[in-house]
Protein backbone atom coordinates (compact mmCIF):
# COMPACT_ATOMS: atom_id res chain seq x y z
CA UNK A 1 0.00 0.00 0.00
CA UNK A 2 1.49 3.63 -0.79
CA UNK A 3 2.18 5.69 2.42
CA UNK A 4 1.45 9.27 2.25
CA UNK A 5 2.90 11.94 4.79
CA UNK A 6 -0.01 13.01 6.34
CA UNK A 7 -0.72 16.20 8.86
CA UNK A 8 -3.11 13.68 10.89
CA UNK A 9 -0.94 14.51 14.21
CA UNK A 10 -0.56 14.55 18.31
CA UNK A 11 0.95 17.34 20.11
CA UNK A 12 3.42 17.31 22.99
CA UNK A 13 2.64 15.88 25.97
CA UNK A 14 1.66 16.37 30.01
CA UNK A 15 3.30 13.51 32.19
CA UNK A 16 3.77 11.70 28.94
CA UNK A 17 0.28 11.33 27.20
CA UNK A 18 -0.08 15.26 26.44
CA UNK A 19 -2.45 17.19 24.42
CA UNK A 20 -3.15 15.82 21.17
CA UNK A 21 -4.42 17.33 17.64
CA UNK A 22 -4.66 14.07 16.05
CA UNK A 23 -6.50 13.17 13.02
CA UNK A 24 -8.14 10.65 14.81
CA UNK A 25 -11.14 9.13 11.95
CA UNK A 26 -10.03 7.46 9.05
CA UNK A 27 -9.87 9.68 5.91
CA UNK A 28 -12.41 10.17 3.88
CA UNK A 29 -14.52 12.56 1.25
CA UNK A 30 -16.98 15.02 3.02
CA UNK A 31 -20.43 14.08 3.90
CA UNK A 32 -22.81 15.10 1.48
CA UNK A 33 -26.28 16.38 2.22
CA UNK A 34 -27.21 15.28 6.15
CA UNK A 35 -25.71 12.15 4.77
CA UNK A 36 -23.40 10.96 7.60
CA UNK A 37 -20.95 12.38 10.59
CA UNK A 38 -18.81 15.44 10.31
CA UNK A 39 -15.61 14.19 8.30
CA UNK A 40 -13.80 17.04 9.79
CA UNK A 41 -10.64 14.95 11.66
CA UNK A 42 -8.61 15.35 8.86
CA UNK A 43 -6.34 18.39 8.67
CA UNK A 44 -5.21 18.31 5.37
CA UNK A 45 -7.79 18.80 2.51
CA UNK A 46 -5.06 17.10 0.33
CA UNK A 47 -5.03 13.85 1.91
CA UNK A 48 -8.71 12.99 1.88
CA UNK A 49 -8.42 10.90 -1.08
CA UNK A 50 -5.26 9.08 -0.17
CA UNK A 51 -4.78 5.76 1.69
CA UNK A 52 -4.71 5.70 5.54
CA UNK A 53 -1.32 5.01 6.09
CA UNK A 54 0.75 7.52 7.52
CA UNK A 55 3.27 8.96 9.78
CA UNK A 56 1.25 10.63 13.10
CA UNK A 57 2.98 11.57 16.33
CA UNK A 58 2.02 9.01 19.46
CA UNK A 59 -0.10 9.78 21.72
CA UNK A 60 2.83 11.10 24.33
CA UNK A 61 4.28 13.36 21.79
CA UNK A 62 7.49 11.66 22.22
CA UNK A 63 7.74 9.31 18.78
CA UNK A 64 6.97 9.86 15.04
CA UNK A 65 4.71 6.29 14.09
CA UNK A 66 3.23 4.62 11.15
CA UNK A 67 -0.41 5.21 11.70
CA UNK A 68 -1.38 1.41 9.92
CA UNK A 69 0.92 -0.21 12.12
CA UNK A 70 1.06 2.10 14.96
CA UNK A 71 5.39 1.08 14.96
CA UNK A 72 8.17 3.86 15.67
CA UNK A 73 9.53 5.48 12.86
CA UNK A 74 11.45 8.27 14.29
CA UNK A 75 12.05 8.96 18.57
CA UNK A 76 12.21 12.41 18.86
CA UNK A 77 15.06 13.79 20.70
CA UNK A 78 14.85 15.22 24.58
CA UNK A 79 14.54 18.73 23.15
CA UNK A 80 11.52 18.04 21.16
CA UNK A 81 8.35 17.04 20.26
CA UNK A 82 6.48 15.51 18.06
CA UNK A 83 4.43 17.78 15.62
CA UNK A 84 2.33 17.57 12.41
CA UNK A 85 3.80 13.99 12.27
CA UNK A 86 7.86 14.71 12.78
CA UNK A 87 9.98 15.75 15.20
CA UNK A 88 10.48 19.91 15.89
CA UNK A 89 11.35 22.47 18.41
CA UNK A 90 8.30 21.93 20.99
CA UNK A 91 6.66 25.81 20.05
CA UNK A 92 6.97 24.55 16.13
CA UNK A 93 4.99 21.61 16.75
CA UNK A 94 2.61 22.89 19.27
CA UNK A 95 2.02 25.58 16.51
CA UNK A 96 1.86 22.48 13.28
CA UNK A 97 -0.89 20.93 15.47
CA UNK A 98 -3.25 24.10 15.26
CA UNK A 99 -4.81 23.22 19.06
CA UNK A 100 -5.84 25.58 22.01
CA UNK A 101 -1.83 24.46 23.65
CA UNK A 102 0.81 27.20 22.41
CA UNK A 103 3.46 29.43 23.43
CA UNK A 104 2.35 32.83 22.93
CA UNK A 105 -0.80 34.26 23.77
CA UNK A 106 -2.78 37.70 24.59
CA UNK A 107 -5.94 38.20 27.06
CA UNK A 108 -7.20 40.93 29.12
CA UNK A 109 -10.07 40.76 31.72
CA UNK A 110 -13.55 40.86 30.93
CA UNK A 111 -14.51 44.04 32.86
CA UNK A 112 -16.16 45.43 30.24
CA UNK A 113 -17.36 48.70 32.67
CA UNK A 114 -16.59 50.37 35.29
CA UNK A 115 -19.94 48.87 37.22
CA UNK A 116 -17.44 46.25 38.01
CA UNK A 117 -14.36 46.97 39.81
CA UNK A 118 -10.74 45.58 39.39
CA UNK A 119 -10.79 42.68 41.07
CA UNK A 120 -8.43 39.84 41.14
CA UNK A 121 -7.65 38.60 37.53
CA UNK A 122 -5.95 35.26 37.44
CA UNK A 123 -5.14 32.77 34.73
CA UNK A 124 -4.79 29.07 34.72
CA UNK A 125 -1.47 27.58 33.30
CA UNK A 126 -0.81 23.98 32.68
CA UNK A 127 2.95 23.24 31.20
CA UNK A 128 1.43 20.38 28.15
CA UNK A 129 5.24 19.33 27.52
CA UNK A 130 7.66 17.09 28.53
CA UNK A 131 10.46 20.06 29.06
CA UNK A 132 10.25 22.85 32.21
CA UNK A 133 8.12 26.36 31.28
CA UNK A 134 9.82 29.41 32.01
CA UNK A 135 6.72 32.11 31.57
CA UNK A 136 6.96 35.71 30.85
CA UNK A 137 4.31 38.24 30.75
CA UNK A 138 4.39 41.87 29.53
CA UNK A 139 1.67 44.84 29.32
CA UNK A 140 2.16 47.95 27.00
CA UNK A 141 5.51 46.08 25.91
CA UNK A 142 6.98 45.90 29.94
CA UNK A 143 8.02 42.70 31.43
CA UNK A 144 6.07 42.58 34.67
CA UNK A 145 7.08 41.03 38.14
CA UNK A 146 5.96 37.36 38.20
CA UNK A 147 7.99 36.28 41.61
CA UNK A 148 5.01 36.69 43.88
CA UNK A 149 1.89 36.06 41.96
CA UNK A 150 2.14 32.37 40.58
CA UNK A 151 0.93 29.82 43.09
CA UNK A 152 0.05 26.17 42.93
CA UNK A 153 -2.75 24.13 44.91
CA UNK A 154 -2.80 20.28 45.59
CA UNK A 155 -5.90 18.57 44.16
CA UNK A 156 -8.92 19.46 45.71
CA UNK A 157 -7.65 22.32 48.11
CA UNK A 158 -8.29 25.72 47.55
CA UNK A 159 -4.99 26.77 49.69
CA UNK A 160 -2.52 28.65 47.66
CA UNK A 161 1.28 27.30 47.70
CA UNK A 162 3.59 30.07 46.26
CA UNK A 163 5.67 28.72 43.21
CA UNK A 164 8.91 30.01 41.71
CA UNK A 165 10.86 29.51 38.54
CA UNK A 166 9.57 27.21 36.06
CA UNK A 167 6.61 24.81 35.94
CA UNK A 168 7.68 20.77 35.57
CA UNK A 169 6.59 19.09 32.89
CA UNK A 170 2.87 18.41 33.05
CA UNK A 171 2.30 20.69 36.52
CA UNK A 172 0.23 23.34 36.68
CA UNK A 173 0.21 26.84 38.48
CA UNK A 174 -2.58 29.91 39.07
CA UNK A 175 -0.87 33.01 37.90
CA UNK A 176 -2.71 35.70 39.27
CA UNK A 177 -2.31 38.84 36.61
CA UNK A 178 -4.06 42.13 38.50
CA UNK A 179 -5.59 43.57 41.27
CA UNK A 180 -6.44 47.06 40.91
CA UNK A 181 -4.07 49.89 42.88
CA UNK A 182 -4.64 49.80 46.53
CA UNK A 183 -3.93 53.48 46.76
CA UNK A 184 -6.36 54.57 44.68
CA UNK A 185 -9.47 56.18 46.84
CA UNK A 186 -12.42 54.12 45.68
CA UNK A 187 -16.10 54.36 46.96
CA UNK A 188 -18.22 52.52 49.00
CA UNK A 189 -20.03 50.78 46.55
CA UNK A 190 -17.11 49.40 45.11
CA UNK A 191 -15.95 47.82 48.45
CA UNK A 192 -18.96 45.68 48.58
CA UNK A 193 -18.42 44.06 45.14
CA UNK A 194 -14.69 44.23 45.59
CA UNK A 195 -13.02 40.92 45.23
CA UNK A 196 -9.36 41.11 46.13
CA UNK A 197 -6.63 38.92 45.61
CA UNK A 198 -5.89 35.79 48.60
CA UNK A 199 -3.34 36.60 51.08
CA UNK A 200 0.23 36.64 50.35
CA UNK A 201 -0.53 37.24 46.73
CA UNK A 202 1.37 39.93 44.55
CA UNK A 203 -0.46 40.47 41.29
CA UNK A 204 1.73 41.19 38.63
CA UNK A 205 0.13 44.18 37.80
CA UNK A 206 -2.15 47.11 39.01
CA UNK A 207 -3.25 48.48 35.49
CA UNK A 208 -6.56 47.66 34.60
CA UNK A 209 -5.33 48.17 30.36
CA UNK A 210 -9.33 48.16 29.48
CA UNK A 211 -11.75 50.72 28.77
CA UNK A 212 -14.80 51.05 30.21
CA UNK A 213 -17.59 50.86 28.17
CA UNK A 214 -16.71 51.21 23.74
CA UNK A 215 -12.91 52.39 23.58
CA UNK A 216 -9.24 51.33 23.16
CA UNK A 217 -7.55 49.46 25.76
CA UNK A 218 -4.05 46.89 25.84
CA UNK A 219 -4.24 43.77 26.39
CA UNK A 220 -1.82 41.24 28.31
CA UNK A 221 1.12 39.38 26.19
CA UNK A 222 2.16 35.81 27.98
CA UNK A 223 4.82 33.71 26.41
CA UNK A 224 7.12 30.75 27.00
CA UNK A 225 9.44 28.53 25.98
CA UNK A 226 7.34 25.16 25.40
CA UNK A 227 3.21 24.83 24.96
CA UNK A 228 1.07 25.54 27.60
CA UNK A 229 -2.87 25.76 27.99
CA UNK A 230 -4.28 28.61 29.19
CA UNK A 231 -7.64 29.68 30.76
CA UNK A 232 -8.32 32.96 32.61
CA UNK A 233 -10.99 33.97 35.21
CA UNK A 234 -12.33 37.18 36.27
CA UNK A 235 -12.66 37.32 39.14
CA UNK A 236 -10.84 35.20 41.11
CA UNK A 237 -12.46 33.69 44.08
CA UNK A 238 -15.70 32.08 43.20
CA UNK A 239 -19.15 32.80 44.84
CA UNK A 240 -17.03 36.08 46.62
CA UNK A 241 -17.70 37.63 43.14
CA UNK A 242 -20.93 36.74 42.64
CA UNK A 243 -20.23 37.67 38.55
CA UNK A 244 -17.68 35.33 37.55
CA UNK A 245 -16.57 33.93 34.27
CA UNK A 246 -14.11 32.08 32.48
CA UNK A 247 -12.33 31.37 29.26
CA UNK A 248 -10.30 28.78 27.11
CA UNK A 249 -7.94 31.19 25.89
CA UNK A 250 -6.48 30.60 22.04
CA UNK A 251 -2.72 30.97 21.02
CA UNK A 252 -1.89 33.76 18.70
CA UNK A 253 -0.73 30.57 16.35
CA UNK A 254 -4.67 29.84 15.81
CA UNK A 255 -5.98 33.27 15.25
CA UNK A 256 -7.07 34.14 11.88
CA UNK A 257 -8.28 37.13 9.75
CA UNK A 258 -11.87 36.93 9.64
CA UNK A 259 -14.36 36.53 12.45
CA UNK A 260 -17.98 36.19 12.99
CA UNK A 261 -18.84 37.98 16.60
CA UNK A 262 -20.89 36.54 19.08
CA UNK A 263 -21.75 38.12 22.26
CA UNK A 264 -22.45 36.59 24.84
CA UNK A 265 -26.64 37.54 25.64
CA UNK A 266 -29.21 40.12 23.93
CA UNK A 267 -29.71 43.79 26.71
CA UNK A 268 -31.52 42.66 29.44
CA UNK A 269 -32.00 44.47 32.45
CA UNK A 270 -28.93 43.69 33.68
CA UNK A 271 -26.22 43.95 30.94
CA UNK A 272 -25.40 45.06 27.89
CA UNK A 273 -23.56 42.80 24.72
CA UNK A 274 -19.81 43.41 24.88
CA UNK A 275 -17.30 42.44 22.40
CA UNK A 276 -13.25 42.56 22.44
CA UNK A 277 -11.54 42.69 19.20
CA UNK A 278 -7.34 41.86 20.11
CA UNK A 279 -4.39 42.48 17.95
CA UNK A 280 -0.91 40.85 18.03
CA UNK A 281 0.98 42.97 15.24
CA UNK A 282 1.25 46.66 14.60
CA UNK A 283 -0.65 48.39 11.61
CA UNK A 284 -3.54 45.50 12.08
CA UNK A 285 -6.57 47.32 10.21
CA UNK A 286 -10.07 45.68 11.40
CA UNK A 287 -12.76 46.01 9.24
CA UNK A 288 -16.28 45.31 10.27
CA UNK A 289 -19.50 45.46 8.45
CA UNK A 290 -22.02 45.57 11.41
CA UNK A 291 -25.05 44.04 11.48
CA UNK A 292 -26.24 46.78 13.81
CA UNK A 293 -25.55 50.15 14.32
CA UNK A 294 -22.11 50.58 16.09
CA UNK A 295 -22.66 53.02 18.54
CA UNK A 296 -20.05 55.87 19.13
CA UNK A 297 -17.16 55.85 21.81
CA UNK A 298 -14.61 56.87 23.67
CA UNK A 299 -11.95 57.51 20.76
CA UNK A 300 -14.34 54.87 18.68
CA UNK A 301 -16.42 56.35 15.78
CA UNK A 302 -19.66 54.25 15.54
CA UNK A 303 -21.53 52.92 11.96
CA UNK A 304 -24.44 52.53 10.58
CA UNK A 305 -25.67 49.20 10.21
CA UNK A 306 -24.68 47.18 6.77
CA UNK A 307 -21.88 49.89 6.77
CA UNK A 308 -18.58 49.04 6.66
CA UNK A 309 -15.91 50.80 9.14
CA UNK A 310 -12.46 49.97 9.69
CA UNK A 311 -10.42 50.74 12.90
CA UNK A 312 -6.64 50.61 13.29
CA UNK A 313 -4.41 48.52 16.42
CA UNK A 314 -1.12 48.08 17.17
CA UNK A 315 0.97 45.33 18.54
CA UNK A 316 -1.44 44.28 22.45
CA UNK A 317 -4.09 46.58 21.56
CA UNK A 318 -7.77 45.69 21.99
CA UNK A 319 -10.87 47.51 20.38
CA UNK A 320 -13.93 47.12 22.83
CA UNK A 321 -17.61 47.57 22.42
CA UNK A 322 -20.17 47.70 24.85
CA UNK A 323 -23.52 49.13 23.96
CA UNK A 324 -27.52 48.18 24.24
CA UNK A 325 -27.65 46.93 20.09
CA UNK A 326 -26.02 43.17 19.92
CA UNK A 327 -23.21 42.96 17.15
CA UNK A 328 -23.63 39.52 16.65
CA UNK A 329 -23.66 37.54 13.35
CA UNK A 330 -21.23 40.71 12.27
CA UNK A 331 -18.47 39.79 10.33
CA UNK A 332 -14.89 41.23 11.14
CA UNK A 333 -12.18 41.44 8.20
CA UNK A 334 -8.50 42.31 9.68
CA UNK A 335 -5.49 42.59 7.67
CA UNK A 336 -3.35 40.65 10.25
CA UNK A 337 -4.57 37.74 12.23
CA UNK A 338 -6.91 38.55 14.97
CA UNK A 339 -8.95 37.54 18.03
CA UNK A 340 -12.62 38.21 19.74
CA UNK A 341 -14.26 37.84 22.91
CA UNK A 342 -17.67 37.57 23.31
CA UNK A 343 -19.71 38.62 26.01
CA UNK A 344 -22.27 40.90 28.65
CA UNK A 345 -21.22 42.80 31.00
CA UNK A 346 -23.95 41.30 33.59
CA UNK A 347 -26.77 39.25 31.43
CA UNK A 348 -30.09 38.14 32.77
CA UNK A 349 -31.05 34.56 31.90
CA UNK A 350 -33.98 34.63 31.34
CA UNK A 351 -34.97 37.76 31.30
CA UNK A 352 -36.78 38.34 34.01
CA UNK A 353 -34.85 35.97 36.57
CA UNK A 354 -32.97 37.61 39.18
CA UNK A 355 -29.19 37.99 39.60
CA UNK A 356 -27.29 38.77 36.51
CA UNK A 357 -23.72 37.63 35.98
CA UNK A 358 -20.97 38.45 33.57
CA UNK A 359 -20.19 36.54 30.71
CA UNK A 360 -17.24 36.09 28.40
CA UNK A 361 -15.95 33.45 25.96
CA UNK A 362 -13.13 33.44 23.37
CA UNK A 363 -14.85 33.08 20.18
CA UNK A 364 -13.06 30.47 17.41
CA UNK A 365 -12.67 32.34 14.09
CA UNK A 366 -14.61 31.48 11.20
CA UNK A 367 -12.56 28.90 9.65
CA UNK A 368 -12.89 27.19 12.56
CA UNK A 369 -16.39 26.93 12.92
CA UNK A 370 -18.10 23.39 12.56
CA UNK A 371 -20.98 21.46 10.44
CA UNK A 372 -21.54 19.35 13.41
CA UNK A 373 -21.75 19.67 17.41
CA UNK A 374 -22.88 17.35 20.20
CA UNK A 375 -24.98 19.04 22.71
CA UNK A 376 -24.78 18.00 26.50
CA UNK A 377 -24.92 20.11 29.49
CA UNK A 378 -24.06 20.25 33.18
CA UNK A 379 -25.24 18.14 35.88
CA UNK A 380 -28.50 19.48 36.65
CA UNK A 381 -28.42 21.63 39.86
CA UNK A 382 -31.62 20.28 41.51
CA UNK A 383 -31.37 16.52 39.94
CA UNK A 384 -34.01 17.39 37.01
CA UNK A 385 -32.24 16.26 33.96
CA UNK A 386 -35.00 17.82 32.43
CA UNK A 387 -34.17 21.64 34.05
CA UNK A 388 -34.03 24.24 30.68
CA UNK A 389 -30.69 24.99 29.70
CA UNK A 390 -30.68 27.95 26.73
CA UNK A 391 -28.48 27.44 23.46
CA UNK A 392 -27.66 29.94 20.87
CA UNK A 393 -27.18 29.22 17.46
CA UNK A 394 -25.12 31.46 15.03
CA UNK A 395 -25.08 31.08 11.04
CA UNK A 396 -22.37 32.57 8.75
CA UNK A 397 -24.37 31.95 5.51
CA UNK A 398 -27.82 32.34 4.06
CA UNK A 399 -29.53 28.99 3.24
CA UNK A 400 -28.40 26.95 6.25
CA UNK A 401 -30.21 24.12 6.91
CA UNK A 402 -29.97 22.25 9.93
CA UNK A 403 -30.61 18.81 10.96
CA UNK A 404 -31.00 17.33 14.82
CA UNK A 405 -31.28 14.06 16.20
CA UNK A 406 -33.34 12.69 18.04
CA UNK A 407 -35.70 15.76 17.71
CA UNK A 408 -35.34 19.34 17.31
CA UNK A 409 -35.18 21.27 20.09
CA UNK A 410 -38.30 23.48 21.46
CA UNK A 411 -37.74 26.89 19.18
CA UNK A 412 -34.59 25.50 17.13
CA UNK A 413 -34.48 26.52 13.57
CA UNK A 414 -34.02 24.52 11.03
CA UNK A 415 -33.21 27.40 8.34
CA UNK A 416 -31.14 30.41 8.91
CA UNK A 417 -29.41 33.65 7.04
CA UNK A 418 -26.43 34.94 6.95
CA UNK A 419 -26.07 36.58 10.73
CA UNK A 420 -29.26 34.88 12.18
CA UNK A 421 -28.96 34.44 15.44
CA UNK A 422 -31.39 32.07 17.71
CA UNK A 423 -31.69 31.15 21.13
CA UNK A 424 -33.89 27.68 21.90
CA UNK A 425 -33.40 25.11 24.80
CA UNK A 426 -33.30 21.99 25.80
CA UNK A 427 -32.57 19.91 28.79
CA UNK A 428 -29.52 19.28 30.52
CA UNK A 429 -29.83 15.62 30.14
CA UNK A 430 -31.59 16.07 27.00
CA UNK A 431 -28.92 15.82 24.38
CA UNK A 432 -28.83 16.22 20.51
CA UNK A 433 -26.46 16.49 17.83
CA UNK A 434 -27.18 19.60 15.71
CA UNK A 435 -25.91 19.33 11.86
CA UNK A 436 -25.93 21.91 8.80
CA UNK A 437 -26.00 20.35 5.27
CA UNK A 438 -22.04 20.87 4.19
CA UNK A 439 -18.67 22.48 5.76
CA UNK A 440 -19.54 25.69 3.69
CA UNK A 441 -22.50 26.24 5.90
CA UNK A 442 -20.55 26.36 9.34
CA UNK A 443 -22.73 27.41 12.45
CA UNK A 444 -21.65 28.48 15.67
CA UNK A 445 -23.35 26.73 19.11
CA UNK A 446 -22.98 27.66 22.93
CA UNK A 447 -24.89 26.50 25.86
CA UNK A 448 -25.69 28.86 29.19
CA UNK A 449 -26.41 28.47 32.48
CA UNK A 450 -29.46 30.46 33.84
CA UNK A 451 -29.81 32.23 37.32
CA UNK A 452 -29.63 30.43 40.03
CA UNK A 453 -32.85 32.19 41.76
CA UNK A 454 -34.71 30.71 38.95
CA UNK A 455 -36.96 31.29 36.07
CA UNK A 456 -40.20 32.96 37.52
CA UNK A 457 -42.00 32.89 34.03
CA UNK A 458 -42.09 28.83 34.56
CA UNK A 459 -41.67 28.33 38.49
CA UNK A 460 -38.13 26.18 38.05
CA UNK A 461 -35.96 27.30 40.70
CA UNK A 462 -32.70 26.03 41.84
CA UNK A 463 -31.71 27.01 45.51
CA UNK A 464 -29.53 30.20 44.77
CA UNK A 465 -27.36 27.42 42.67
CA UNK A 466 -25.09 29.23 40.18
CA UNK A 467 -26.17 32.13 37.59
CA UNK A 468 -25.85 33.27 33.99
CA UNK A 469 -23.06 31.38 32.08
CA UNK A 470 -22.65 30.74 28.41
CA UNK A 471 -19.44 28.51 26.85
CA UNK A 472 -18.55 27.30 23.38
CA UNK A 473 -19.92 24.11 22.66
CA UNK A 474 -17.36 22.39 20.76
CA UNK A 475 -17.73 21.28 17.59
CA UNK A 476 -16.99 17.52 16.70
CA UNK A 477 -13.90 18.78 14.22
CA UNK A 478 -12.37 20.35 16.52
CA UNK A 479 -12.01 17.02 19.45
CA UNK A 480 -8.81 15.73 20.69
CA UNK A 481 -7.70 12.92 22.09
CA UNK A 482 -6.09 14.37 24.72
CA UNK A 483 -6.42 16.92 27.60
CA UNK A 484 -4.95 18.73 30.57
CA UNK A 485 -7.04 21.67 32.32
CA UNK A 486 -7.04 23.33 35.98
CA UNK A 487 -10.94 23.10 37.25
CA UNK A 488 -11.02 26.08 39.76
CA UNK A 489 -10.77 24.72 43.70
CA UNK A 490 -13.07 27.97 45.20
CA UNK A 491 -16.56 26.85 43.56
CA UNK A 492 -18.76 24.04 45.81
CA UNK A 493 -19.78 21.96 42.83
CA UNK A 494 -17.74 21.00 39.64
CA UNK A 495 -19.47 18.80 36.67
CA UNK A 496 -16.94 17.79 34.08
CA UNK A 497 -19.10 16.87 30.86
CA UNK A 498 -17.14 14.46 28.48
CA UNK A 499 -18.49 13.33 25.02
CA UNK A 500 -16.80 10.81 22.70
CA UNK A 501 -17.51 10.56 19.05
CA UNK A 502 -17.09 7.42 17.60
CA UNK A 503 -14.00 6.62 15.14
CA UNK A 504 -13.46 3.76 12.71
CA UNK A 505 -16.86 2.38 13.85
CA UNK A 506 -16.27 2.26 17.00
CA UNK A 507 -16.07 4.01 20.60
CA UNK A 508 -12.54 4.26 22.26
CA UNK A 509 -12.45 4.19 25.99
CA UNK A 510 -11.54 7.66 27.40
CA UNK A 511 -9.44 7.41 30.47
CA UNK A 512 -9.18 10.03 33.50
CA UNK A 513 -6.61 10.25 35.87
CA UNK A 514 -9.27 10.51 39.25
CA UNK A 515 -11.37 7.67 37.35
CA UNK A 516 -9.54 5.65 34.98
CA UNK A 517 -11.70 4.25 31.99
CA UNK A 518 -15.11 5.98 32.56
CA UNK A 519 -17.96 3.93 31.80
CA UNK A 520 -21.83 4.60 32.35
CA UNK A 521 -21.99 6.41 28.79
CA UNK A 522 -25.12 7.91 27.18
CA UNK A 523 -26.11 7.85 23.52
CA UNK A 524 -26.22 11.12 22.14
CA UNK A 525 -29.25 10.83 19.54
CA UNK A 526 -30.42 8.06 17.58
CA UNK A 527 -27.46 7.52 15.36
CA UNK A 528 -25.14 6.20 17.00
CA UNK A 529 -22.07 8.53 16.47
CA UNK A 530 -21.76 10.07 19.86
CA UNK A 531 -22.18 9.03 23.82
CA UNK A 532 -21.49 11.31 26.67
CA UNK A 533 -20.62 11.14 30.52
CA UNK A 534 -20.38 13.13 33.57
CA UNK A 535 -18.26 13.15 36.38
CA UNK A 536 -17.98 15.37 39.52
CA UNK A 537 -14.91 17.29 40.23
CA UNK A 538 -16.73 18.71 43.76
CA UNK A 539 -19.92 18.30 45.69
CA UNK A 540 -20.88 20.87 48.34
CA UNK A 541 -16.96 21.94 48.39
CA UNK A 542 -16.31 18.32 49.18
CA UNK A 543 -14.73 16.08 46.82
CA UNK A 544 -16.30 14.58 43.59
CA UNK A 545 -17.10 10.99 42.09
CA UNK A 546 -15.28 7.91 44.05
CA UNK A 547 -13.66 5.39 41.56
CA UNK A 548 -12.81 2.19 43.70
CA UNK A 549 -9.92 4.34 46.03
CA UNK A 550 -9.41 6.98 44.11
CA UNK A 551 -11.85 10.20 44.38
CA UNK A 552 -11.74 13.13 42.05
CA UNK A 553 -11.41 16.23 43.35
CA UNK A 554 -11.32 20.15 41.29
CA UNK A 555 -7.10 20.94 40.59
CA UNK A 556 -5.13 19.61 37.77
CA UNK A 557 -7.38 17.22 35.47
CA UNK A 558 -5.40 14.92 32.36
CA UNK A 559 -7.82 12.44 30.01
CA UNK A 560 -7.13 10.85 27.08
CA UNK A 561 -7.86 8.28 24.52
CA UNK A 562 -7.36 6.72 20.96
CA UNK A 563 -10.28 8.73 20.24
CA UNK A 564 -11.62 11.82 20.16
CA UNK A 565 -13.46 13.68 22.56
CA UNK A 566 -14.30 16.79 24.44
CA UNK A 567 -14.14 17.70 27.85
CA UNK A 568 -15.71 20.79 29.07
CA UNK A 569 -15.67 22.49 32.85
CA UNK A 570 -19.02 23.82 34.87
CA UNK A 571 -18.58 24.97 38.33
CA UNK A 572 -21.54 26.96 39.99
CA UNK A 573 -21.75 27.94 44.00
CA UNK A 574 -24.35 30.31 45.07
CA UNK A 575 -25.12 32.76 42.60
CA UNK A 576 -21.83 32.19 40.72
CA UNK A 577 -20.75 29.85 38.40
CA UNK A 578 -18.00 29.76 35.23
CA UNK A 579 -17.25 27.02 32.52
CA UNK A 580 -14.87 26.74 29.83
CA UNK A 581 -14.29 23.38 27.39
CA UNK A 582 -10.34 21.59 28.81
CA UNK A 583 -9.49 22.25 25.47
CA UNK A 584 -9.67 21.80 21.68
CA UNK A 585 -8.41 21.85 18.16
CA UNK A 586 -8.29 24.85 15.66
CA UNK A 587 -8.33 22.96 12.83
CA UNK A 588 -9.63 24.96 9.29
CA UNK A 589 -12.77 22.89 8.85
CA UNK A 590 -14.27 25.96 6.36
CA UNK A 591 -13.17 25.20 3.02
CA UNK A 592 -14.47 28.51 1.69
CA UNK A 593 -13.77 32.22 3.03
CA UNK A 594 -16.62 34.95 3.00
CA UNK A 595 -16.87 37.46 0.92
CA UNK A 596 -14.64 40.41 1.99
CA UNK A 597 -15.91 43.23 3.83
CA UNK A 598 -13.30 45.53 3.05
Amino acid sequence: MKRVHSSRVALAAALGFGLAAACVAACGKDRGDFGGPEQSFVVDAATEDAPECGFQCSLDGRSVIDSCTGSVVETCKPELACGAGRCQEPCAAAAADKSSNGCEFYFQMPRFTAEHPHSCYASYIVNTSTLPVDISLELEGKALDLSKAMFRTNPGETTLIHHEGPIPAGQSVVLFVSVRDPNVPRSAADNQTFVPCPDGVVPASNLEGVPSGTGIGTSYHLTTNVPVAVATVFPFGGAASFIPSAMLTFPVTTWSKQHVIVDGWEEGQGGRPATQILASEDGTEVTILPKRDIQNGRGVVGSPATVPVTYKLDKGQLLQFVQSDELTGSVVDSTKPTAIIGGNTCANIPAKAAACDLLAQQIPPFEQWGSEYAAVAYRPRMGNEHEVVPYRIVAARDGTRLDYDPVVPPGAPIMMSAGDVVTFHSGTGDAFVVRSQDVDHPIYLSAHMSGGGGDPATGATYGAWGDPEFVNVVPSGQYLNAYSFYADPTFAETSLVLVRAKSRGAFSDVWLECAGNLTAWKPIGTRGEYEFTRVDLSRRSGPGDVFGTSVCRTGLQRAKSDGPFTATLWGWDRYASYAYPGGMAQRKLVKTPLPPVR
